[in-house]
């Protein structure tokens, strides 16, 4: 039995003009993949009715499914509803529940619904309305000519929980298949994609039932892993051997497993073990403490956060000794750890980590190109520091300068070695 096919139609000129980068169809392919649903054709398409249209017409024609995002809000603009209830001869319909919805969630800010909302609640006669608890704008689904038509807000937030929520329970329901599917993803770290492929490929090259997906999310690798399976029991238990055999292979480049992000771990690490942490940043501009931060509950484990920028702040805020500056460079492993311990020091916490580098574009020199990063944890174990030679871009060298700190802190707290070889794609030189 062949896979269903699936077409992905997002809508808006901002996306056609690259204003806005289109993270909504990689998602929804993503979400496809336990379903056994092929996701073979993305189209972008411009606010315009005929445009609409016509893909419409054609996504139904010829796919099983159709995830469409976007057009759905009050503006003159929005028309996404009208130009399907037109392209496929059905009414436009006013949903009195979707209208109360929306009322009550203008009610939790304390505002009243605005006239144009209310043409968020039309939809073609027929649909099965999408409830959208984070937005004023609900989905519909339509089945069409034996196809099944998902319209999805575009903001991504709001589409994924709809996807997760709404769509997906629908399509297992209406589509059903053959087997049980069950899927887990594993985020990892310091390992390319291909490398990631060659390493594993053999795991599941022969097996019609385990599928291994690869997808870059920097500075991350995810690997998504789908298993089929006659029943829930064995479909369950193969997942869970085959992610074990997984994690045996990789060791401690798997970070975390699922949609869990880095922060997140290191959060429930120092939790679980009464510890708490200061950060010292330099180079990473604070992005270490504001990433800890996005985590609720951050409080009870993060003590505090330096940005010492200047070398008159490290001095002044962190107690770096001014000869340490001298002789070895603000971007050296002996100032590095000099800010980690004068964090911990200073702010009574268990734990201080230190980033100070050289972002970009310029301020390179022979010895210490752009992208060369120390990074430093100072704790009751003792002091660390390496020096890693990172990217040419300024906001990805923050960005993996405080993604390499996040690691430190993940292997430090599960008794894991922190080497020159840690991060094999970086090249790493230890500090004393």
């Amino acid at each position: 039995m062949s896979r269903p096919e699936a077409w992905i139609v997002t809508i808006g000129d901002e996306l056609l003009r690259g204003e806005i980068v289109d993270s909504n169809k990689s998602f929804l392919s993503e979400r496809l993949l336990p379903l056994e649903i092929e996701s073979s054709r993305h189209l972008t398409v411009a606010d315009e009715a005929g445009a609409i249209a016509e893909a419409l017409r054609e996504a139904a024609r010829r796919a099983q499914v159709v995830l469409v995002s976007g057009g759905l809000g009050p503006t003159r603009d929005d028309i996404t509803s009208e130009v399907a209830a037109e392209t496929f001869g059905r009414p436009l319909v006013r949903d009195a529940r979707a209208i109360a919805d929306m009322r009550a969630f203008f009610a939790r800010f304390g505002r009243e619904m605005a006239p144009n909302n209310a043409k968020q609640a039309d939809f073609p006669e027929g649909a099965d309305v999408l409830r959208n608890p984070l937005g004023t704008a609900p989905g519909f689904m339509l089945e069409q000519d034996g196809a099944l038509l998902f319209f999805m807000p575009g903001v991504p937030r709001e589409l994924y929980r709809m996807m997760d929520e709404e769509v997906v329970p629908r399509i297992r329901a209406k589509l059903g298949g053959p087997g049980v599917v069950r899927a887990a993803l594993l985020r990892t770290f310091g390992i390319g994609e291909s490398n990631l492929d060659a390493l594993l490929d053999d795991l599941v090259r022969d097996d019609p039932d385990a599928q291994l997906g690869f997808r870059t999310s920097f500075p991350d690798n995810l690997l998504r892993v789908v298993v089929r399976a006659p029943g829930e029991a064995e479909a369950d238990a193969r997942l869970a051997a085959l992610v074990g055999q997984l994690r045996e292979r990789l060791g401690d480049l798997v970070i975390g497993e699922g949609e869990s992000s880095l922060e997140q771990t290191v959060g429930e690490l120092l939790s679980g073990r009464g510890l708490t942490l200061a950060t010292a940043e330099s180079c990473s501009g604070g992005l270490l403490a504001d990433r800890l931060t996005d985590v609720p509950g951050s409080s009870r484990y993060l003590v505090a956060g330096y940005v010492a920028y200047s070398n008159q702040a490290k001095i002044r805020d962190l107690g770096v000794p001014a000869a340490d500056i001298e002789e070895h460079g603000a971007v050296s492993e002996p100032v590095a750890l000099a800010m980690a311990r004068g964090a911990r020091e200073r702010s009574g916490a268990d734990i201080g980590i230190a980033t100070t580098g050289v972002a970009g574009p310029g301020g390179g020199t022979d010895a210490k190109p752009v992208g060369t990063v120390c990074v430093a944890l100072d704790d009751a174990q003792g002091s660390i520091a390496y020096r890693y030679t990172l990217m040419n871009e300024r906001g990805r060298n923050k960005q993996m300068s405080a993604h390499v700190a996040l690691d430190w802190l993940r292997r430090r707290l599960l008794g894991l070695e922190i080497t020159s070889e840690t991060f094999p794609r970086l090249r790493g030189e230890q500090g004393r």
